[in-house]
């Protein structure tokens, strides 16, 4: 199993009326602790797409618990059970400053061949760095 933790501080554009993050907001939440975890194995998103790979999201579940306000400090932890083979799950949960779950869920992302959009298997150089974790 492969984790990664990283923080952000909750800024006041994120906030809806009700003085609450917006809902949307929660996914680029995930994004950012995906983009960390990528960074902490030594995969940033930058090099994986330069070497010509995208990872494209097919799918996206986040379950509210307790809401988010503006200058909460969010611990996001992105958590990979199991090695990506033709796609990879990336679970999320975010906890507030009173480590209450503020919401999680999961993103699946593919993996895709940049030049022509077509569907491939995980990269040998990606799946070797995940490998560490799931022997």
């Amino acid at each position: 199993m492969f984790v990664s933790e990283t923080t952000l501080e909750v800024r006041y554009y994120e906030t809806d009326l009700m003085g609450v993050v917006h809902h949307s907001n929660y996914i680029r939440y995930f994004e950012c602790g995906r983009n960390q975890a990528l960074i902490d194995l030594g995969l940033p998103i930058q090099k994986i797409e330069d070497a010509g790979i995208m990872m494209p999201v097919v799918n996206v579940i986040c379950n509210y618990k307790v809401p988010a306000r503006q200058g909460e400090k969010l611990r996001i932890v992105s958590t990979v059970t199991e090695p990506p083979k033709a796609r990879i799950v990336i679970e999320t949960t975010i906890y507030n400053e009173e480590n209450q779950i503020v919401c999680d869920g999961s993103v699946t992302l593919g993996f895709i061949h940049k030049d022509t959009r077509k569907p491939t298997r995980v990269p040998e150089y990606i799946a070797e760095k995940f490998a560490l974790f799931f022997e």
